[in-house]
């Protein structure tokens, strides 16, 4: 099993530590697997790191002018000549650790052609509960439309995030199913994605990665499968939480815009 992971780091260092040290932990568990970790590192104020003591897995960084979640990815995934030679192609914050077993279940589960995208079981101990699954069924047009008015009038988002938001919060026990997307802290595309979609090309700064991606997923005819039994612990948006109130509605505003130009035009 050959997998690349792609994490997308911004002045997180201690974060891509201990996040690191859980996937070298957890590549040390399995066998036969190669597992490559490139960081797309978007940091302003950037540290000089070694990853020499990652002995399971191999590290790499490239270095960027903080270009986004999803563009910082896609940049690294996109010059790789060869990325239909990895099995999984994982894109993802660094907030987060993976469970000790998390590659030994993913050597073995059975994944149909079809699925181009794995969504696995995202718990927020924050929250105490699966942030997966994301969306289950496709946004209309209208709900779409209100969720871009909700971030551009700030007491509708507030008002949201008092009441229908707070439902989110309620622990719900999903079986292995097929769904519209998964959450966006960490993402496991299928070499089946790669045969359809050789390049990932994500205009936006931030947030609407996996709306963006489950249209591109759609339009292959391919599925997106969340798999409850791989498991990814979210210790929350520590580049996202800085973010200032306006700016924060003002990128969610512009990628709920470019979805709906995008998909929704019909």
């Amino acid at each position: 099993m050959k997998l690349l992971i792609v994490c997308v780091n911004y002045n997180s260092y201690s974060e891509l530590t201990s996040y690191l040290t859980s996937i070298n932990f957890a590549a040390s568990k399995v066998r036969n697997i190669q597992v490559d970790i490139s960081i797309a590192d978007n940091s302003t104020s950037v540290e000089e790191v070694t990853y020499d003591s990652y002995s399971y897995v191999k590290v790499s960084v490239t270095k960027l002018n903080n270009v986004g979640y999803l563009i910082g990815a896609q940049t690294v995934i996109n010059s790789i000549a060869n990325i239909l030679d990895y099995d999984y192609v994982a894109i993802s914050n660094v907030d987060i650790t993976v469970a000790e077993n998390f590659f030994i279940n993913l050597e073995n589960i059975i994944i149909a052609q079809d699925v181009a995208w794995i969504a696995p079981k995202i718990f927020s101990k924050v929250e105490n509960r699966d942030r997966n699954p994301k969306v289950i069924s496709r946004y209309s047009k209208k709900k779409l439309q209100l969720l871009y008015y909700m971030y551009k009038i700030p007491v509708l988002y507030y008002l949201y995030t008092m009441s229908a938001y707070q439902c989110k919060k309620l622990q719900v026990n999903y079986p292995e199913i097929d769904i519209y997307a998964g959450h966006g802290s960490f993402i496991l595309l299928t070499r089946s994605f790669f045969e359809s979609n050789r390049k990932i090309e994500y205009p936006i700064f931030l947030f609407g990665e996996e709306l963006f991606l489950a249209e591109i997923v759609m339009k292959a005819g391919k599925k997106v499968r969340y798999v409850p039994n791989l498991v990814i612990e979210d210790n929350e948006h520590i580049s996202t939480s800085t973010l200032k109130k306006k700016t924060y509605f003002k990128y969610n505003r512009e990628s709920i815009k470019y979805i709906l130009d995008t998909f929704y035009h019909e």
